[in-house]
């Protein structure tokens, strides 16, 4: 228990002090000299990343089963939603809310390594661009490791997407800042070069499509 309490607290540093994340990477400084906590690494900030999403498909879950329970107890039998509800035997909205929930369970982790190995070939390319030296490929899984813990905010019910949303990026510009060595304009350029890159290769699939119809 103490161990998995000292992970948690690693992963909840990494998203409050990052630079204090990435220094400890790169030089083995650790966040307090007095305290042993183990160091973060990418299979533990995904199965916490993981156990965060789990936490918000139980709420997520229970929030729905809580809605359902209080439109049942104020609708009157003789209203028409609720003979809708009937009739159908059951919630079929809450059960494609409880298999929406589990297949986002099942497969977040596999998504989750698919979006972190996206974003360091992002880094990787603009990490060669800059000549970063020594191992470029332990600095970007450095900053992609720590942008992890942004999964921490999953446990916010509703909003909580939102805020992991926008702590992913700011975690990745303070990883561009602080380990690339890159300017705020260029770091916000490499934040937005996956955007750029999706629109390319939807205007490149729409020319394509655009010709075959005419040809």
């Amino acid at each position: 228990m103490t161990a998995l309490l000292n992970e948690l607290h690693t992963f909840v540093l990494c998203l409050m002090r990052p630079r204090a994340a990435l220094d400890w990477l790169n030089f083995g400084v650790p966040f307090y000299s007095d305290q042993e906590l183990p160091k973060p690494d990418i299979s533990t900030q995904l199965s916490l990343s993981w156990a965060m999403a789990v936490v918000q498909g139980i709420a997520r879950l229970m929030l729905a089963s809580l809605m359902v329970q209080l439109f049942l107890y104020f609708q009157n039998e003789n209203d028409f939603f609720f003979s809708l509800i009937d009739a159908e035997d059951g919630l079929f909205p809450y059960y494609i809310l409880l298999f929406s929930t589990a297949l986002d369970l099942v497969f977040f982790p596999i998504l989750t390594l698919v979006v972190t190995e996206f974003w360091n070939f992002i880094l990787r390319i603009y990490a060669k661009l800059l000549e970063i030296p020594g191992d470029r490929e332990e600095v970007v899984r450095d900053i992609t490791t720590v942008a992890l813990s942004s999964h921490f905010f999953l446990v916010l019910p509703i909003i909580g997407p939102v805020f992991q949303q926008i702590a992913w990026l700011y975690l990745l510009y303070v990883g561009c800042r602080h380990r690339l060595g890159a300017s705020r304009g260029l770091a916000f350029i490499i934040l937005v070069t996956p955007t750029v890159f999706m629109l390319m290769v939807m205007s490149l699939l729409a020319l394509a499509i655009f010709y075959l119809t005419v040809l």
